[in-house]
């Protein structure tokens, strides 16, 4: 009889379920803080950099690792097999899961593939944020392509600079980039699995602010082309985004003390929110955001993790954002402990419309607008002045 075919997502959770995961983390130099959590949460100090009080986690459940990051630190979580990679215990995390499946005797045997995907680990190539340079190229990005957002923000959603396009050489396994690779600011989306498994996307930006030409092959040559702002490498439907808030929101400790979460309509707007956060209130406000589009449908995991917040959901001014936003607050009415549709202070238009970073870099309102938006300005600033003081939805 042949052997059955599973899902990685099968064979892994036998290999975890078998492994001390905590006793494994401590061969591979993590120093624990206290006992596990209902969650299977653990606190430890951050590998890699100077950490004096724990700001890192482990899940002995997932088998994962969480950095909650720092100033020059970005987010980030991984799996055990890469985090052995990371420490030099193994070349890769191909190796690294082997060994820990030979050790527990779980046999790995034939797995199931998704016909016709390619994962994104074959597309990108992430660079370490201390490779030289990596830092200025961000700051750039932010001050030219997107005033309001920082570096210390990328890295807090767990950013990454990375090469992209790349491609796997089936004979030798190497990974190479393409002719026509560039530099990107990569954004990761968690899917229903959330920390406890890799993200599932990566929503992309060129870091010289260029726009990706995406026209179609069958496109006629005397038709302009097709160009876009950002890519989503991944499915990113039903993901969410934004890292060390859903760091926040995972962890039952810490999500004790958030005091309100801010559902904005996309990443650039998180990001300039966050990067808007007094330090202070980092620990108190979480900022999400979704990848699949600003009307998409909101499934019924992604509004899960704000359920029993305090919730100020905020589109852009134009058709989407406001669809967008109504679809939100249905998805979190009855959900949320206190709910507020936050409308900024603009006329709506059909698309393009100004969104949150604009607020907050102060793009100019004409007169007309300051008028007719008077209520509507007064309810953005508070929203964005005293970020509890959100109430209930109107």
């Amino acid at each position: 009889m042949g052997q059955s075919v599973r899902t990685p997502q099968e064979i892994n959770a036998e290999i975890l379920s078998r492994l001390d995961v905590a006793a494994e983390y401590e061969a591979l130099g993590v120093r624990l803080k206290g006992q596990p959590r209902a969650s299977g949460m653990v606190s430890c100090y951050a590998c890699g950099r100077e950490d004096r009080s724990p700001s890192a986690w482990i899940n002995i459940r997932s088998g994962c690792y969480g950095d909650s990051g720092g100033r020059d630190t970005a987010a980030y979580t991984m799996s055990l097999w890469d985090f052995a990679v990371k420490v030099g215990r193994f070349p890769d995390w191909q190796t690294a899961r082997k060994a820990y499946a030979s050790k527990v005797g779980v046999a790995i045997g034939r797995e199931k593939k998704t016909a016709g995907k390619t994962d994104w680990r074959d597309k990108l190539e992430f660079q370490s944020w201390d490779t030289p340079g990596n830092d200025m190229l961000a700051q750039r990005w932010c001050m030219v392509a997107k005033p309001g957002v920082t570096p210390e923000a990328i890295r807090a959603a767990g950013g990454m600079l990375a090469y992209y396009p790349c491609w796997r050489d089936k004979k030798t396994g190497e990974k190479r980039r393409t002719r026509d690779c560039r530099q990107v600011v990569a954004l990761p989306c968690y899917g229903p699995w959330f920390l406890e498994a890799d993200p599932v996307a990566w929503q992309i930006f060129d870091v010289t602010g260029q726009p990706f030409d995406v026209t179609p092959k069958d496109m006629p040559p005397d038709e302009p082309p097709v160009l876009a702002k950002h890519l989503s490498v991944g499915p990113t439907s039903g993901t969410l985004m934004g890292l060390s808030s859903l760091m926040l929101l995972c962890d039952p400790d810490r999500r004790a003390g958030v005091e309100l979460v801010w559902k904005v309509e996309g990443p650039i707007d998180m990001l300039a929110l966050w990067a808007s956060l007094p330090p202070e209130q980092r620990e108190t406000v979480a900022i999400v955001t979704q990848a699949g589009g600003a009307a998409a449908e909101v499934q019924s995991h992604q509004a899960k993790p704000l359920a029993g917040l305090r919730v100020a959901v905020v589109g852009d001014c134009d058709d989407a954002g406001q669809v967008g936003t109504e679809k939100w607050c249905r998805a979190l009415d009855g959900l949320a402990a206190e709910l507020r549709a936050v409308r900024l202070p603009w006329d709506i238009e059909p698309k393009h419309g100004k969104d949150v970073r604009d607020f907050l870099t102060g793009a100019p309102i004409s007169l007309e607008e300051g008028r007719n938006g008077e209520a509507e300005n007064e309810e953005a600033e508070e929203g964005h002045r005293a970020t509890t003081e959100a109430g209930p939805r109107r």
